[in-house]
């Protein structure tokens, strides 16, 4: 049998079960209407709406069966929950290797169809099941199977109507004892009468009265005595009030201090007026109060009033009351800082007018109920429009204020901008979707995410395609060991014992670097699912959250292809340098033959020469003699050129340049005085760089003698010889006022072997094809600049070498 797996977010998942605080309730109608209904809809003996906590499976509803719970890890619900988005179905269990032994499979209630929808709450957790399960195997409709997610969906709604139930009603019973407190503080206290007789000042006093002022009944008071109750600071005012309606008939209603028999001070209300008899005032009539309770529950209510009237100015969250129009009466600070408007702005609007229109419905239905006497407050997610149009998401909380008589006195709306917060969780959705889909395109790279444990988390489509498993065979069950060359494995973690003397096996050596912030690159040999392997380019790297690594992420490339690539060119290399070889000794025989019969023919035009002189001056021999010349030059340069050629890049030396221009000068110093043409050298005596130094010697005499050779007579010549610099190269460059060559004619053949551009006797066309060759052997490139009768600019790009500057001091 099967353990089932235990879902990632197992913990936020079991708080969120617990935040319901259904498990153990008694069993409820309209669950167990459910499922019946899927019992009845699905053909099935038994249907339960079942829930997973830590160690079992509850069920809140059970049709068919006594049991309320079972061992989770028994449970087919256990299973269900790990595909929450899909009905989890097994049509015959005693064919399923994951329950074929299970004991509710073999003994009773003997489940061998099963089929549960998971029921997953707004928070996105699978909370258990609604299942249907029957004792032969079956196999549902898709009519059945939608029916199913329905039922499903209407067991979630339920579950969390019942929270939200439960949450407004322990928010109700908050409410009700601040009503009752408030309702008590306003209870009204009995009310005793009086009379005074005006001729004698002889009173008559109910029994309230007496117990107000704590004297027995019998107790016979006249007017005097009885004023003396009053507070000495306030007896004055009940003496003016009877002195003035005595006198002028006019009634009064005042609140005075007082002091009882059993000295408790006390706040009384006393009112009157005159009752005439044939035209004459002779009595005094009215009602004696204590309204000691009503005053303290003023001063009481005047400051949880001012307490109110701080708290609603200075509030955190937005606040106002609204009226049953939902006009705004009164809002804070805050409420208008969240939307945008003034005070007087906002209570010429109603809260309808600025309501997302998505919302307005849900708020106004919840309104309705409120005012109907269905909940005695509501809280919701809702969307404002800021003054600017901008949308603010809010948390709105309502409550009502009535009369006494029933009437609707206002609405009390705390409203919290969770604005950004909402953002937030737009933006991380965004990028969590962005993220997936990366993953999910990646289809050649694969990408393997694992916990600190080395257990694999993330394993995307390229994975999957290279390796040949599915992502469910391996997240949460394996390691990435399961995919390597144990051999290879054990040889990686020997070669770091050697360097760094550090012991690491297993999951550890693919991360030993990464976990300590070295980014690592590395060939290895990924075995698939089929046994069969290929290498791959890895790189791993730590996944931190507030600097602590939380996991690793390890993204492969197939270098399959590149490892052919790389066989493949190493075996034309080894071809190129057999032929390079063959070319070398073919040059070499070719010009030693050549010279061979070259030096022959020569020899046999000296014995002509010499034994044959008539002949010797003839045209035909002259034509001979020029011959043998050119033909010993032609074998010449082309040996030069083939051993530029195959010279190796490898002995390029670091050398000064201005030692080479310097000798080369000296060499060509008389020539260039008698041609009168001045030899500037500009070059800085520090300035280095890689050549091969007979090749170097060769490139500079060719340029100056060139420069020489073309020289013009119309005026005064020279060549200028300098460097330029940059990160990579050093540029030599030669510049003379000479002849210039007409580039648009000539460019394309300017480096062609046997290629005269001016009529010199001694141009051969042989020189810059042969410095153009040494040139490019030493890496480097030859540029042009020239205009006809202006003159020439040759620019020699040579690598950069720095050499240390002190070598010339």
């Amino acid at each position: 049998m099967q353990q089932p797996t235990i879902p990632i977010n197992e913990e936020k998942r079991i708080a969120e079960l617990d935040s319901y605080k259904i498990i153990g309730e008694l069993e409820s109608e309209d669950y167990d209407f459910l499922t019946q209904m899927a019992a009845q809809i699905c053909e099935t003996k038994i249907a339960l709406i079942s829930l997973i906590t830590n160690d079992k499976q509850w069920f809140l509803s059970h049709h068919g069966i006594k049991e309320r719970e079972t061992p989770k890890e028994l449970a087919f619900c256990a299973h269900a929950i790990n595909q929450p988005e899909n009905v989890f179905i097994v049509e015959d269990a005693r064919k399923d290797k994951r329950f074929q032994d299970n004991p509710l499979v073999t003994g009773y209630p003997t489940v061998i169809f099963y089929a549960g929808m998971p029921l997953v709450t707004e928070n996105g957790f699978p909370l258990g099941t609604i299942c249907v399960i029957d004792d032969n195997p079956k196999k549902l409709s898709e009519k059945q199977i939608n029916s199913l997610k329905l039922l499903a969906k209407q067991a979630i709604k339920l579950l969390e109507l019942r929270k939200k139930t439960s949450l407004l009603e322990e928010q109700n019973n908050t409410l009700k004892k601040t009503n009752l407190l408030f309702n008590e503080s306003q209870r009204i206290n009995k009310i005793g009468a009086w009379e005074l007789d005006i001729k004698t000042g002889s009173v008559f006093w109910t029994d309230e009265v007496y117990q107000i002022h704590e004297v027995a009944n019998d107790l016979i008071f006249d007017k005097t005595k009885g004023i003396e109750f009053y507070h000495p600071d306030d007896r004055h005012i009940i003496i003016n009030a009877l002195e003035n309606t005595i006198n002028t008939g006019e009634p009064f209603d005042v609140q005075c201090r007082f002091i009882t028999a059993k000295n408790n001070f006390k706040w009384v209300r006393s009112s009157g007026k005159v009752l005439e008899e044939n035209g004459k005032r002779t009595k005094l009539f009215g009602t004696f109060q204590d309204i000691t309770e009503i005053k303290e529950r003023q001063e009481k209510l005047r400051v949880s009033e001012e307490t109110f009237r701080a708290n609603f100015e200075q509030a955190a969250i937005g606040m106002a009351l609204l009226n049953e129009k939902g006009q705004w009466l009164k809002v804070n600070k805050r409420l208008c800082k969240i939307l945008g408007y003034t005070k007087d702005e906002l209570l010429k609007l109603t809260f309808q007018d600025i309501t997302f229109p998505n919302d307005l419905e849900t708020d106004l239905i919840l309104l309705e109920e409120l005012i109907g006497g269905k909940r005695d407050g509501y809280t919701m997610e809702k969307r404002y429009f800021h003054k600017n149009g901008e949308i603010v998401y809010v948390i709105l909380g309502v409550s009502m204020v009535k009369d006494e008589n029933g009437k609707i006195l206002y609405f009390i709306s705390q409203i919290v901008d969770i604005t950004t917060q909402k953002t937030f969780e737009i933006q991380l959705a965004n990028i969590i979707a962005y993220n997936q889909a990366l993953l999910d395109a990646s289809t050649q790279v694969a990408i393997i995410g694992t916990d600190t444990k080395g257990i694999i988390t993330t394993f995307n489509e390229g994975a999957e395609q290279l390796l040949g498993y599915d992502a469910e065979e391996l997240i949460n069950k394996q390691t990435p060991e399961l995919i390597h060359i144990q051999e290879e494995v054990e040889a990686v973690a020997q070669n770091l014992l050697e360097e760094t003397g550090e012991k690491t096996d297993g999951f550890d050596v693919f991360v030993h670097n990464a976990k300590k912030g070295k980014a690592e690159t590395k060939e290895w040999t990924y075995k698939r699912k089929d046994g069969s392997t290929f290498p791959v380019l890895l790189s791993v790297t730590a996944i931190k959250q507030k600097k602590n690594i939380s996991g690793f992420l390890g993204i492969a490339t197939d270098i399959t292809q590149m490892k052919q690539v790389e066989r493949e060119i190493l075996s034309l290399l080894e071809i190129a340098e057999s032929q390079n070889e063959r070319l070398k000794n073919f040059a070499y025989i070719v010009s030693h033959n050549l010279r061979s019969h070259s030096g022959g023919i020569s020899s046999l035009m000296e014995l002509i020469e010499s034994e044959f002189p008539d002949f010797s001056q003839t045209d035909y021999f002259d034509y001979l003699k020029k011959s043998s010349i050119n033909l010993s030059e032609t074998i010449k340069h082309l040996t030069e050129v083939v051993q530029i050629n195959l010279s190796a890049k490898e002995k390029l030396e670091s050398v000064f340049l201005k030692p080479f221009i310097d000798k080369n000068t000296s060499s060509l110093m008389s020539v260039a005085k008698k041609q009168n043409i001045r030899i500037i050298n500009e070059v800085k005596k520090e300035t280095t760089i890689k050549v091969i130094p007979a090749y170097l010697d060769s490139i500079i005499m060719n340029f100056m003698t060139n420069a020489i050779k073309y020289s013009s007579k119309e005026r005064e010549s020279f060549v200028k010889i300098q460097t330029e610099e940059t990160p990579k190269h050093v540029i030599l460059k030669f510049i003379d006022n000479g002849l210039g060559i007409d580039l648009n004619k000539h460019g394309h053949k300017l480096f062609g072997m046997y290629k005269t551009f001016h009529q010199h006797e001694d141009s051969r066309g042989i020189g810059l094809f042969i410095t153009k060759n040494q040139i490019e052997s030493m890496n480097g490139k030859i540029e042009v600049e020239s205009e006809v009768n202006i003159g020439t600019t040759f620019k020699i790009y040579f690598e950069h070498e720095k050499i240390d500057s002190q070598l010339f001091c």
